[in-house]
């Protein structure tokens, strides 16, 4: 059944508008009635100029019939952006709010398409960008151990000379006063006093006591 435009009609229509957070059923010709509604009632002000009570009716029904449409208007933004990702219908649209609605719809999801872009982007760099920090890491330690090892061999070699060379010395008793000198190992020793007990290297040792500078300390 056509519903009849009247004053009283368009305020209890604005109550439940504004009561409901859903579309209030209407005529799929409400926006066309509006007009023909609104049209009429111009027509009627302009024959009644000097009627104060019909410029007032107009003027709340003016008021009233913006508030309906507005409301309804906001209702069908609220549910395209929820229907972004839905597929229901919502209902008592009517055939210009769902034009608004689909057209609402679209530049959401496309909007929504270019974050998701963005973010998926955003999120392949920072994985990007943590698997070469692993990687750096990784490379890191990698040489670290690399260096610890180097280290320690060359500890270990330093050691083993160190022994060796512990291991080929002698000690010797000087017998008399010597002055610095150079051994067949190029390493300088001395000076060393009379009566100075001494550990140094064998070939070294064998010199003095050869020059009967020293001795083998029992």
């Amino acid at each position: 059944m056509a519903n009849i435009l009247t004053f009283k009609f368009l305020r209890e229509l604005q109550k439940k508008e504004r009561a409901s957070r859903e579309l209030e059923k209407l005529d799929n010709d409400f926006y066309s009635q509006v007009s023909g509604y609104m049209e009429k009632k111009m027509g009627l002000d302009l024959k009644n100029n000097q009627d104060f009570a019909a410029r007032r009716d107009l003027e709340h029904t003016k008021i009233i019939i913006g508030d309906i449409l507005n409301r309804r208007e906001r209702k069908v933004i609220n549910l395209a952006v929820l229907n972004v990702r839905g597929i229901i219908m919502p209902k008592n649209i009517l055939p210009e709010e769902k034009e608004l609605f689909d057209k609402i719809k679209s530049a959401v999801t496309k909007y929504r398409s270019n974050l998701e872009f963005v973010f998926y982007e955003n999120e392949e760099k920072k994985e990007t960008a943590g698997e070469n920090i692993k990687k750096e890491e990784k490379e890191n330690n990698k040489d670290k151990e690399e260096k610890k090892t180097e280290n320690k061999t060359e500890n270990d070699k330093s050691e083993e000379t160190d022994n060796n060379i512990i291991a080929n010395t002698t000690k010797i008793k000087i017998l008399g006063a010597v002055p610095e000198f150079v051994a067949d190992d190029n390493e300088s020793y001395g000076p060393f006093e009379e009566g100075e007990i001494v550990d140094i290297p064998q070939s070294a040792a064998e010199i003095l006591i050869n020059i009967k500078k020293a001795e083998k300390e029992k």
